[in-house]
């Protein structure tokens, strides 16, 4: 859990969450950063892994220029002493010890959660004035940062049309807050920030998560109930005894259709299970990465053998578990509803809620009747999926 130190969870998540920005002084007391540049570096080498170089030219139109990974290890060796920055995605994904640090976070849904992202910076480094649509909070892991807030002109139209990024074009600053190691930075979407940073050597980890713009859940909610192929609605006419022009639209016409939408959306039952569907859905790059079931599969005894030889289960970073609790239990994996209906609605849920499972948790779930049988199975599967893996 986070060090809130000066306010409580509730009133971070009451007055601060998705409203305004916070600083938390020595949010985690006791880190230990699970990775070096060097390794950072090396992750930008990899095909899989998105990363970005950011350059800053300040005396040199159009100040600042963008470059995509991955990289080779000449491009880091003439780099600039100042003004510039790598940025690594998803880094927990690919690094088990990044990704546990997101259990800091458990006041809010993991299904939120988008990715941990740690950039790299020199003296002066920043990837220049913007602003997010989604949720951040950004820790500072090494070095010193300066940030520059506003609120204001966070709008799509405020940028510089010449440079590969959402640069700000106006940038009028409300506040100045430097982070000191340790110390971390909320910020809600919409709220314009410039991280400049102050130390020879600065990294700064994001922890971001998931927006939802409204087109993209119109889009999801369409395609979801064209795979239902559910009985659609007909649009009805309004009275038309009052009609006078015969290209006219009345409002009644307009309103009719507006209720024909509403009476879909007020279908709670269709609704729910397309956003557990789409709250566990997986990015493009997850769904790539995600293993292919083996040819040759092992056997249920192979998997028992090393189950019960491990400490626990691990849940595959790639993939989002989320379920459904009312009127019946229902599990959703990287966007698909998952059958659970012989097995122990306590397992899924212990599955679901943690990374980690530890051996002794999952022992009274699968000792040997006809219910703990099924609970067995549903582990297996997930097992060779590659979903879940053994812990040594």
């Amino acid at each position: 859990m986070l060090n809130f130190q000066e306010v409580s969870v509730n009133e971070f998540l009451l007055s601060y969450w998705q409203k305004k920005p916070l600083v938390i002084r020595r949010a985690l007391p006791d880190f230990i950063s699970p990775i070096s540049a060097d390794e950072l570096a090396g992750l930008a080498l990899e095909d899989d892994i998105e990363s970005r170089l950011v350059f800053e030219t300040p005396t040199v139109a159009p100040h600042w220029q963008l470059k995509r990974g991955p990289f080779a290890d000449q491009d880091f060796s003439n780099l600039p002493p100042t003004h510039w920055t790598l940025l690594v995605q998803g880094v927990d994904r690919f690094v088990p010890e990044v990704e546990a640090l997101l259990d800091h976070f458990n006041f809010l849904p993991a299904w939120r959660v988008d990715d941990v992202m740690i950039s790299y910076a020199v003296e002066q480094g920043g990837v220049g004035p913007h602003y997010d649509n989604y949720d951040v909070f950004l820790y500072q892991a090494q070095g010193r940062r300066k940030w520059l807030l506003t609120t204001q002109d966070c709008v799509p139209e405020n940028y510089h049309s010449d440079v590969d990024l959402r640069i700000m074009k106006r940038f009028p600053v409300e506040q100045e807050i430097i982070l000191e190691e340790g110390d971390m930075l909320y910020l809600p979407p919409h709220v314009g920030h410039h991280g400049t940073s102050l130390s020879e050597d600065c990294m700064t980890y994001s922890f971001g998560y998931r927006s939802y713009q409204s087109q993209e859940l119109w889009d999801s909610f369409g395609e979801h109930m064209a795979m239902k192929q559910k009985a659609p609605l007909l649009y009805r006419d309004p009275d038309w005894t009052v009609l006078s022009n015969t290209a006219e639209i009345p409002p009644a016409a307009w309103q009719q259709a507006k209720q024909t939408l509403q009476a879909i959306i007020d279908d709670e039952d269709l609704l729910k299970h397309w956003f557990a569907a789409f709250a566990t859905s997986l990015d493009q790059q997850a769904e790539s990465l995600l293993p292919e079931q083996a040819e040759d599969e092992a056997s249920l005894d192979e998997f028992c053998e090393e189950l019960f030889a491990s400490t626990g289960v691990h849940r595959n970073a790639l993939c989002r578990f989320a379920y459904l609790n009312e009127p019946e239990l229902a599990l959703y994996i990287n966007g698909c509803a998952w059958c659970v209906e012989q097995i122990s609605p306590a397992l899924v849920r212990l599955i679901a809620n943690q990374r980690s499972v530890l051996l002794d948790e999952l022992l009274p779930f699968v000792t040997k009747d006809a219910r703990k049988a099924a609970n067995l199975a549903f582990l297996y599967e997930l097992w060779g999926l590659q979903w879940i893996s053994c812990d040594a």
